[in-house]
């Protein structure tokens, strides 16, 4: 969309300087009914625990 990288990051940067994060919990709404409980990257496995 910026068609340069460096632009879009400083872009992105000035738009979320002055945001707040939000850490949400609990099942996905828009992964309900497809099987997945949550994203890959933060499902834990009884390996990852050790």
């Amino acid at each position: 969309m910026f068609g340069d990288q460096v632009v879009a990051a400083a872009m992105i940067d000035r738009i979320v300087h002055h945001a707040d994060v939000l850490t949400l919990k609990g099942a996905s709404y828009r992964l309900r009914g497809r099987g997945v409980n949550s994203l890959p990257s933060v499902m834990m496995t009884t390996e990852d625990t050790s």
